[in-house]
Formats: structure tokens, sequence, C-alpha cells
């Protein structure tokens, strides 16, 4: 197996955990989405911190910390749009409308890195973003018709997003160590998103949020110390791979979403938003298989 193909499947593994608790906190802990987002910079702009005091860099350009903590700021804004869609979606729904991002990023890469993928290849980077894709169709809320609603344009935009995350992640791992990355990452995503939510009152609502003992540890789990670890994963997927199919690789997240709902609603169905019909489930055992014949693809190519 590629050395890089394991933590590039773990990582989506692990993010598809941080995206079921985050459902949970904003539908049923009901965190003001504002506070929320705050907590998210917070959080991995103090892990960052900690991350590069513990172990600095020597001799670091301006040219690539600017890079590091760019991944951080459009990871940022990226994220924030998620997370209004979290609030409002089912997540193996929202997850799976950002996976046109692999596409983006394979398609970049060849100009940029000279990154060249051959027919089968492209073939996996396909299948595993029509997977993707295809895991976002469904009955829309209070309809019963199938279809794709228009609001997922604002994911596409997302995608792009966490696109250009991850081309300037390749860009810097020769410079940089993996936990380096993955700080400054940390201290720029913590400037955009208090840049945009750090206001008096959000303060306020984080602050009362944290002071409950039952609820605040969800909180310090799904957006503290998970993303950092599924960070540091994907981080040294990319260092060690091509990144247009590290990319597509971490499109097998929706399927992790999807198989950990499905165990949820049968084992604890309070933990699960989603009601699956037998239409959905046929949907997305399809999306299920496109993805694995994308993985298997890559992983014998």
């Amino acid at each position: 197996m590629n050395d890089w193909l394991l933590p590039a499947l773990l990582s989506p593994l692990l993010f598809s955990v941080v995206a079921l608790i985050d459902k949970r906190i904003l539908s049923e802990f009901r965190i003001p989405l504002r506070s929320f987002n705050l907590f998210v910079g917070a959080s991995q702009g103090l892990i960052g911190t900690i991350v590069l005091l513990t172990a600095p860099g020597n001799g670091l350009s301006a040219v690539t910390v600017m890079s590091a903590l760019g991944i951080g700021i459009t990871q940022g804004f990226g994220l924030s749009l998620m997370f209004w869609m979290l609030q409002r979606e089912d997540p193996s729904r929202v997850i799976p409308a950002m996976q046109t991002s692999p596409i983006f990023v394979a398609l970049l890469a060849w100009p940029i890195f000279g990154e060249s993928l051959g027919g089968i290849q492209w073939l996996a980077v396909f299948l595993a973003v029509g997977g993707g894709t295809l895991s976002s169709f469904g009955a829309r809320r209070g309809s019963s018709s199938y279809g794709f609603s228009p609001v997922y344009l604002l994911l596409i935009i997302s995608a792009l997003l966490m696109a250009s995350s991850q081309l300037l992640t390749k860009s810097i791992t020769d410079d940089l160590a993996t936990h380096q990355v993955v700080g400054f990452r940390g201290i720029g995503l913590f400037t955009v998103m208090w840049m945009l939510f750090a206001r008096r009152n959000t303060v306020a609502g984080l602050g009362e949020f944290l002071r409950r003992k039952k609820q605040a540890p969800w909180l310090l789990l799904s957006e503290g110390i998970m993303p950092f670890g599924g960070h540091l994963l994907i981080t040294t997927a990319i260092s060690r791979g091509p990144v247009g199919l590290v990319a597509a690789v971490t499109g097998s997240r929706p399927i992790f979403v999807f198989i950990l709902s499905v165990i949820l609603s049968r084992t604890a169905p309070g933990y699960i938003f989603e009601k699956l019909t037998g239409r959905d489930l046929a949907l997305k055992l399809l999306s299920a298989t496109l993805v694995v014949t994308a993985i298997v693809l890559i992983s014998v190519t």
C-alpha cells in the first residue's frame, strides 16, 4: 500500500465523527453558530501557538510563513460556509456536496506541481467525486421530491477554498515539518474566525455554553482535539503523495458519515438527526460502491 493512503483514509474517518458531533452540538445543544465558529478559531489558534512555541522552525522565509497561514485563512472562510449549512441540513448531504474539491485540486496540481495523472487515476478521481456528490441527493426537508438544492452552490465556493488550502499545503511541505504546517494553519484559522465573529454577544454566548458541564466536552472534543489530529493526518498524506489523489481519497468522508449514521441509527438513535428512507439507502450504497472502487483503483496504481 502507498505510504500516504492510510493517513489519507484515516483523516476523513476522523472528520466524519467530527461532522456528526458538530451536528448534535448545533442542532440539539443549540450553541449559537457565531459562538461555535469563534470556538473553532480560538481552539485551533491556541493549539497552533502551543505547537509552534514547543517546536519552532529555524530560518523560515516570509513566503513560507504566509503560505502556511494562508492554509488556515482559506479554510476559515470555507468552514464558515460549511458550518452555516450544517446547521440547516443533514451532515451526510452537506459533506458530499463539497466533494467537487478533488477535481479542482487535480486540475490545478498539474500546472502548479507537474503532477500528471494517468487515465485510471483520473477515472478514480471522478468516481470518488461522483460517489460523494451522489450522496447529497435526497428528499428535501418539507418535500417528498428529490433533487439538488440550489443553496448547495454555496458549498462549491467552500470546496474551491478547501482545494486552495490543500494546494498551499503541498507547496510548503518540503520547507516545514507536518506539525508546523498544522500549527500555522491553526493561527490562520483563528485570524479569520475572530475577524468574522468576535463580538461581545458572541463571546458571551460561547462563555455560557462552555459553562455547561455536560455539553461543553463535546465541543472541546469535536472542534479542539479531533481536528488537530485530522489535519496532522491529511498533511502527512499530502507531503508523501500526489495531492490530487490524496484529495480524491478524502472524498471517502461522506461514506464514513453514512456508515456511522446507519450504525448509530440502530444503536443510539438519539444521536442521529437524519431519517434514512429506502431510496436514500440505495443512493448512498451506490455512492459507497463508487468511492470504494476509486480507492481500490488508486491503491493499485
